[in-house]
This record gives structure tokens, C-alpha cells and sequence, in this order.
């Protein structure tokens, strides 16, 4: 008979509030999750199943790949370096780990590993932009690294940048072995995000991600003062999403720049109507009104505010 916590139950001994679904070999048979056994992963893991698989799926298909030049990148010696650093880090000692990253990113700046090891050590200090910056360099060398791809799908989630989020998800999918534990934890994941934009917008993931996609590059035309094509931009977003006060509030700020002030409020309106507490439209509105009738708003200064994405940080 069992007895303690019943191992269903167990948390991660790391993070305090996963499910401890695995036993972790260098904490001494702990239950650590999925995500946090990723973060820990080094050379002292070897014997553990998931260390194995998940570093030899990786190689094997890099070098199926035929890429040239990938015995460079190899360096048992650099991997352990790098695995002592990020040692360091999880100990709580991150400037150590850091000054021994940058020692070896001096060094072996083309080694795989190392840009991993930087980009994970970011990760830990809650630098998330830089910890993408990182992982996509180590990505750019060694596009099979499926831990690589987990790590970015989380901090592009703490960026709450969705599209990349679900794109990283997919790669560790693509790339990882169907009995991997990152793997099943992505599709879990990604299963939970199609729920919820099923939910919130009654799209699908493809659709959403097409939606994005069509936004970045109106948006793109915006900034460049295209403002006409901008408009027919962020009209084909609400061809697809017809409830994204950004796409609304946007076109609204293109018909300012050209002088139209009854399109652009009524566009504001509509963004306004989706959300009462957009405040881009409720401060670019106030500013056109604050204009003569017939004067083009300045375009200038355009500054430049992801509103939701602040706001969903201020709520973290």
C-alpha cells in the first residue's frame, strides 16, 4: 500500500505548481514537470531517458538534414561548460553563470549550445525578449533543437506574443519524438490556446495565426506612412476577425493622417464599440476633435503601443 501523497498529486519540486509527472535523476528522484526538467537539463542527466532522446533526436535529424559544416557545433567539452554555468544560475548564483556564458559566447560564439545556454540563463532572470534574442540564434545553427524551441514557445508566452508562442509550440512537435515528454506537454498546451481562442474569438489557431499575420504587415504600412494600403490591411484582418478594436482603431488613425475626420471617427467608434476601455482610440479620437475641422492629424511622432499587451503584463 502507498503511502504519502499519491504520486498523481506530487508537485514539481522546482516550480511549486506543475504536476512532478517525472522523476528527475540530479534531484535525486524528485518529481519535477515537464517544463521545469527542461530548464535543468545538463550533462549530469546522462542515463536519463529524456536527456538521451531528446539531445540524439536532435543530431540525428541535423545530420539527416546534410548540413555540411554541423560537426563544428559539437564540443562535449563547451556542453559541459555550458551546463556548469546554468549550474551556477539555478543555484541562484546568475552573475557566475552569466560571466562564465559570456566567457564561452566569446569563445565558441558559432556553438549551439552556447547561445542555449544564454538564452535559458535570460529566461531564468525573467529577460524575456533577450532569452528569444538567444534561443533564435541558437535555432539559426541547430533548427532541430527541440528544447530550444520549448524554451522560446514559453518566453514569447511570457511575452505574451501568441503567434510565436503557438509557432514555437508546433516546431517542438514537428521536430521532437511523439513519446517525448515536451512534446505531449506542447500539445497540451496548444490544446489549451485553441480552446481559449475558440472561446474569445471563435477562430481556429490557423485563422488566428492568419489574422496576426495580416495585422503585422498592415501595421508595417502604417509605420512606413502607406497609410491608404495600411487601411486595406487592417480591413483584411477584419475580414477574418471582425472583432479587433486594434484593426478598427487603426484604420481610424490612418484616415486621421490623410485629412479624413468622419471616416476616422467612425472607425473609433467602432473600435470603441468593441471595447468601451480601448485607450488608443479614446486618446486619438480626443485628439483629432481637438483639431480644426479639415487638419490632418501629425504623424510625425507616432508612438507606438501594444495596449493589450501592456495591460495583460500589468495584470501579471
Amino acid at each position: 500500500m502507498q503511502t504519502g501523497i499519491e504520486k498523481s498529486k506530487m508537485k514539481c519540486v522546482i516550480c511549486i505548481s506543475a504536476k512532478g509527472k517525472r522523476s528527475c535523476k540530479i534531484r535525486e528522484g524528485s518529481p519535477v514537470c515537464s517544463g521545469c526538467c527542461a530548464k535543468i537539463r545538463n550533462s549530469d542527466c546522462s542515463g536519463c531517458s529524456h536527456y538521451v532522446d531528446a539531445e540524439k533526436y536532435g543530431i540525428d535529424k541535423m545530420k539527416k538534414s546534410n548540413f555540411k559544416d554541423f560537426t563544428t557545433l559539437i564540443d562535449p567539452e563547451v556542453d559541459k561548460a555550458v551546463d556548469n554555468a546554468l549550474r551556477f544560475a539555478e543555484k541562484g548564483n546568475l552573475a557566475k553563470g552569466e560571466a562564465l556564458l559570456i566567457g564561452l559566447m566569446e569563445k565558441y560564439p558559432k556553438v549551439y549550445k552556447v547561445q542555449y545556454g544564454m538564452g535559458t540563463l535570460h529566461a531564468m532572470k525573467g529577460n524575456y525578449a533577450e532569452s528569444v534574442f538567444f534561443l533564435n540564434k541558437c535555432l539559426e545553427t541547430f533548427p532541430y533543437f527541440v528544447a530550444a524551441w520549448f524554451n522560446k514557445a514559453v518566453a514569447h508566452k511570457n511575452l505574451l506574443d501568441l503567434g510565436n508562442t503557438i509557432t514555437s509550440f508546433r516546431k517542438v512537435i514537428e521536430f521532437g519524438d511523439r513519446g517525448d515528454h515536451l512534446v505531449i506537454t506542447a500539445e497540451k498546451l496548444l490544446l489549451d490556446m485553441e480552446t481559449s481562442i475558440s472561446r474569445d474569438y471563435g477562430m481556429s489557431l490557423d485563422l488566428y495565426l492568419k489574422s496576426m499575420d495580416e495585422f503585422g504587415k498592415a501595421f508595417s504600412l502604417m509605420q512606413n506612412k502607406e497609410y491608404e494600403k495600411a487601411i486595406t490591411g487592417f480591413q483584411n484582418v477584419l475580414v477574418i476577425n471582425k472583432n479587433h478594436p486594434q484593426s478598427y482603431g487603426n484604420i481610424g488613425l490612418c484616415y486621421s493622417f490623410l485629412g479624413k475626420r468622419e471616416e476616422a471617427l467612425t472607425t473609433f467608434d467602432k473600435a470603441l464599440e468593441i471595447d468601451p476601455n480601448y485607450q488608443p482610440a479614446l486618446t486619438n479620437r480626443a485628439i483629432l476633435l481637438s483639431l480644426p475641422d479639415g487638419e490632418k492629424m501629425p504623424d510625425s511622432h507616432i508612438k507606438t503601443v501594444d495596449f493589450y499587451k501592456k495591460t495583460g503584463e500589468e495584470e501579471q
